[in-house]
């Protein structure tokens, strides 16, 4: 089961009148999930020894997109839980931009299970067993996989009234926005080969290409915390009246990772600098939205999330001579994230 932290608010757990947020899989239908996020990022600070720096071209900017479906048929289900599921993988892609000093890099990535069918099952201890019924899988994209909906991840436990509050973990998150299978749905891809030559000579390189997976690299070591509330009143989605969830995730903290966001090494000889060490690497997030729940059809049925992110480098260099000199950088991005249920 996914972890949670619960603390419900003001009623406690026993809550008379209250609501039972959870997700049918006892119910006869195949339910289609389709997500897409975008997350953007600009370098907006650039320093050496404590005096702005100038890059050839502007500032560095970053980007990826990514598009993720699949639909699931329950096929065997016990005390509400689903024990077996077929899995149909449709549309598994992102593209991953990079602009640094003027030159742009672009790699688009078609996902490991683009078009591939699978069979999840419940085995001994709560192991999720994968079997491919359909389609080309390398084992690396079988890892990870759970049986219920991404989005249960943001919903109560138990019983809540209007106004009640729950936390998730950070794993959780990871979970509900899909992050956690990144290296299943996108494993790395090898850096693309460089020519030789060139004007800049046989030394000269051009900035790292994306890779893919690259867009969760910050929230996977991301200290998040989400906080979940169940407003009043319902919100109308073609028809039906949804119950409305808000989130807000939250994160700051240092990363472990020196190499966040490219290594250094190539722009550090750039500015003859050899060798360098990370002193510090800060960062921030910040997601709002809400979740939408048909509690007649006991079904998630949309999940919107913006907001942003940014990350504070500090290093230090030893130039050539021996003397340490000191870089700073900042990235501001961009977030966002959109999910949808529907029953086909």
């Amino acid at each position: 089961m996914t972890p949670r932290i619960w603390s419900i608010a003001a009623l406690g757990l026993a809550v008379l009148g209250g609501t039972t947020l959870h997700t049918d899989y006892s119910a006869s239908r195949s339910v289609h999930y389709e997500a897409f996020m975008e997350l953007n990022s600009e370098t907006t600070r650039m320093e050496r020894d404590g005096q702005p720096v100038e890059m050839p071209g502007g500032a560095g900017t970053s980007g990826q997109e990514r598009e993720v479906a699949w639909t699931d048929k329950v096929l065997e289900h016990k005390d509400g839980k689903p024990v077996r599921v077929e899995r149909t993988f449709g549309d598994v892609k992102q593209t991953s931009t990079m602009n640094f000093g003027g030159e742009e890099q672009s790699r688009e990535q078609k996902g490991a299970l683009d078009g591939v069918k699978l069979e999840l099952k419940r085995g001994e201890e709560g192991k999720i067993e994968v079997e491919v019924k359909d389609g080309d899988a390398p084992g690396e994209s079988l890892e990870g996989h759970k049986l219920e909906l991404l989005l249960d991840a943001f919903l109560p436990e138990g019983e809540v009234a209007d106004g009640d509050e729950w936390t998730v973990e950070a794993d959780a998150i990871r979970h509900g926005l899909g992050l956690d299978l990144s290296m299943a749905l996108f494993p790395p891809q090898p850096e693309p080969e460089r020519g030789g030559g060139g004007s800049g000579g046989e030394g000269r390189r051009g900035p790292r290409g994306p890779r893919g997976g690259g867009a969760s690299t910050l929230f996977a070591q991301a200290a998040l915390e989400g906080k979940c509330k169940l407003k009043e009143g319902t919100e109308d989605v073609e028809g039906v009246a949804c119950r409305v969830i808000t989130i807000t995730i939250e994160a700051d903290g240092e990363l472990e990772e020196p190499s966040f966001g490219g290594g250094s090494g190539g722009r550090g000889r750039a500015f003859g600098m050899p060798s360098a060490s990370l002193v510090e690497t800060n960062y921030e997030i910040k997601l709002e939205g809400k979740l939408l729940f048909d509690a007649k059809s006991k079904l998630p049925v949309s999940l919107e999330l913006e907001g942003t992110t940014k990350v504070d480098s500090n290093r230090e260099f030893e130039g050539r001579d021996g003397t340490m000199m000191k870089f700073g950088s900042t990235q501001e991005g961009q977030v966002k994230f959109t999910a949808t249920v529907s029953v086909e």
